[in-house]
C-alpha cells in the first residue's frame, strides 16, 4: 500500500519585512533577568517560613508564563508588506492580515511624551476605517518610513504633535486593548493585589520574630 506524502505549503515571502527594534528586544531581556527574575526568587524565598511558597509560586509561575509570551512575541513579531496583503504580527496585539488594496492612506502624527515624542503610523482604508498603527518606539522610524515606501500610498503628515488623549479622541478605534479603561483597571488591580501578598508576607515575618 502506498500513501501519496502531505504537501506543506511554502511559507509567505513578503517584499518587505520590518522586525521590531533590536534596542527594544534587548531591553526587554535585560529587564527579565535583572529585574522579573530576582524579584520572582525574593517572593518564594521570603514566603517559605509561612508555608505560602505554593501560592506563591504559583504566582511567580502564571507572571513567568505571562512574561516569556510576550518575549517571544517580541522575537517573533513583524510587518510584511508584499504585493498583493500587508500582515502586521504586533507584540501584545493580535494578528491582522488584509489586502494590501485597503489601505487608502497612511497618517503619521507625533505623539509627545515626557522625555520625547513618539511617532504613530495609523493606516485607514478609503471609507475611513482603521486598519492598523505602528509606534516608532517599537518598530523604529526607519521601520515606519521602509512601510511608507512599499506601500506607495497617499501619506498624511499631522502639522503638530498630539497627546495620547487627542489621538485616542481623534482616531478612537486605533487604540490598542491595553489601552482601554478596563484591561488598565484589571492589571492595576492584578498589582495592588501582588504587592499587597508581598507585604503581608513581609509583615507576617516582622511579626514573627
Amino acid at each position: 500500500m502506498t500513501a501519496q506524502a502531505a504537501i506543506r505549503p511554502r511559507p509567505q515571502t513578503w517584499d518587505l519585512v520590518v522586525r521590531p527594534r533590536t534596542a527594544l528586544v534587548r531591553s526587554t531581556v535585560l529587564s527579565i533577568v535583572f529585574s522579573a527574575v530576582p524579584l520572582a526568587v525574593a517572593l518564594v524565598w521570603v514566603s517559605f517560613p509561612f508555608r505560602l511558597w505554593a501560592l506563591m509560586a504559583t504566582v511567580v509561575a502564571v507572571l513567568a508564563v505571562v512574561v516569556g509570551a510576550v518575549a517571544v512575541r517580541i522575537g517573533t513579531a513583524y510587518v510584511g508588506v508584499d504585493a498583493t496583503s500587508v500582515a502586521v504580527h504586533g507584540v501584545l496585539s493580535r494578528t491582522k492580515q488584509l489586502d494590501r488594496a485597503c489601505v487608502d492612506r497612511v497618517v503619521l502624527v507625533e505623539r509627545a511624551a515626557l522625555d520625547r515624542s513618539v511617532r504613530e503610523l495609523l493606516a485607514f482604508a478609503e471609507d475611513g476605517t482603521y486598519l492598523f498603527r505602528m509606534r516608532s518606539d517599537v518598530w523604529g522610524r526607519s521601520g515606519q518610513d521602509r512601510v511608507v515606501e512599499e506601500l506607495g500610498t497617499t501619506v498624511l503628515q499631522e502639522p503638530r504633535a498630539l497627546s495620547a488623549r487627542e489621538i485616542a479622541e481623534r482616531w478612537p478605534t486605533s487604540r490598542a486593548w491595553f489601552e482601554r479603561r478596563g484591561p488598565v483597571i484589571g492589571v492595576g488591580l492584578a498589582a495592588v493585589v501582588l504587592v499587597g501578598a508581598l507585604l503581608a508576607v513581609e509583615t507576617a515575618g516582622l511579626l514573627a520574630r
